[in-house]
């Protein structure tokens, strides 16, 4: 008993305390579900962008690094497509040069096989017969080095013909040895394709990232001050740059941008690279560098083509998806998509650079050139914008 009373006295303390605390809940909850204030929300908005703001300038610093590395992927691949070009045009010589060492060796076999029917025929008899109708000394002499000439010539058409056939069994094995090259040469292009897709999709990842939040800071801005708004221009829009030739990259990302300039080609024969190459998906933008008027032009070559005059020179763009558009076109305007038009077999942009004036003392490529024709390699302003 003793025990009930002390608990029930311990409860009858602590239920005002409880009361007390109930009603200071009750109190306080219309503050703490109170809606917060438009400063609040400004302030949370502000603090949210700037979050992001950030979190977007890493992604690009992310980009850039990828961009590099795909650079470097992009390169290797136009070495080993050089490489199989270089070995498919030997390739299709010494299959001239087989066939016409074929039909030449055909030719000398049967020469051969007619003069052996003419000695069996006329046999040793009548050369001796030959020999010793001469009517004179003078004329023995002349019969005898005529038919020294005629065994001579037919030694030789023999040893001709045995030269001939090593000749052939020679090239039949290099022909043999350029084949496995070429197969080889063909595998590492497409592993270095495979490599190059793997870059793009790693790229795009980071640039749908990017897009959703550029969309997020965009959603934030409508209810920020205009300076927030100039801010999210300048991270949503296409990037300019005030200084140099170009004001922008050609292309948009994902892409691959290296410096090609002078690499051996080998389509429609041996001729140096007259451009840069900017590889990238299939459809990908390609876009005016600086102002000017565009106008468009197809070849075998290049396939589909635009070309964008400016004040300082004139850009050509090939291997169009299709054709570009014509007419004034500003800094950054889409003249055409990336494709593989013309001679190409992996989308690009074919990109020269062709000034009104040639520079002088201008960087040379890892080719070893600065100028070809009127095409100045345009890797050091694209390495400003891209």
């Amino acid at each position: 008993m003793a025990d009930n009373r002390r608990g029930a006295r311990g409860l009858q303390r602590r239920l005002p305390g409880a009361a007390a605390a109930l009603l200071l809940v009750v109190t306080l909850a219309p503050v703490a579900g109170a809606e917060p204030s438009t400063k609040d929300k400004l302030e949370a908005a502000e603090a949210a962008f700037e979050r992001l703001t950030d979190e977007i300038g890493s992604q690009q610093a992310v980009l850039q690094r990828i961009m590099l590395e795909t650079a470097q992927v992009a390169e290797e691949l136009e070495r080993a497509e050089g490489r199989y070009e270089q070995i498919t045009e030997e390739l299709r010589n010494t299959t001239l040069e087989l066939h016409a060492a074929q039909d030449e060796f055909q030719e000398l076999r049967a020469e051969l096989e007619e003069r052996a029917r003419e000695a069996y025929i006329t046999g040793p008899g009548n050369e001796l017969e030959f020999l010793l109708g001469a009517t004179s000394l003078a004329d023995l002499s002349v019969r005898v080095e005529y038919m020294n000439a005629l065994s001579e010539t037919d030694a030789d058409l023999a040893t001709a013909v045995q030269n001939l056939k090593n000749d052939l069994a020679a090239e039949k094995a290099g022909q043999a040895d350029l084949q496995a090259a070429a197969a080889k040469a063909l595998s590492k292009v497409e592993a270095q394709k495979a490599t190059l897709d793997a870059k793009f999709a790693e790229q795009q990842q980071v640039l749908d990232d990017l897009a959703a939040k550029k969309a997020r800071a965009a959603e934030l801005v409508k209810d920020l001050k205009k300076k927030y708004k100039k801010e999210l221009a300048a991270l949503t829009g296409v990037r300019f740059y005030a200084n140099g030739v170009f004001k922008v990259c050609p292309v948009d990302p994902p892409r691959a941008v290296y410096d090609g300039f002078g690499a051996p080609r080998y389509g429609g024969g041996y001729h140096p690279h007259a451009g840069n190459d900017i590889i990238a998906p299939q459809g990908t933008p390609i876009r005016a560098t600086f102002d000017g008027v565009a106008r468009t032009s197809t070849n075998s070559l290049g396939g589909y083509a635009v070309y964008v005059y400016g004040e300082y020179g004139y850009t050509y763009n090939a291997h169009l998806m299709q054709p570009g558009v014509t007419g004034t076109v500003n800094a950054g305007d889409i003249v055409g998509y990336v494709g593989s038009t013309g001679n190409s077999s992996t989308p690009h942009n074919h990109f020269e650079w062709h000034p009104n004036v040639i520079p002088t003392g201008w960087p040379v490529s890892p080719y070893g050139y600065d100028v070809i024709g009127s095409a100045v390699n345009p890797w050091p302003l694209l390495s400003q914008v891209c």
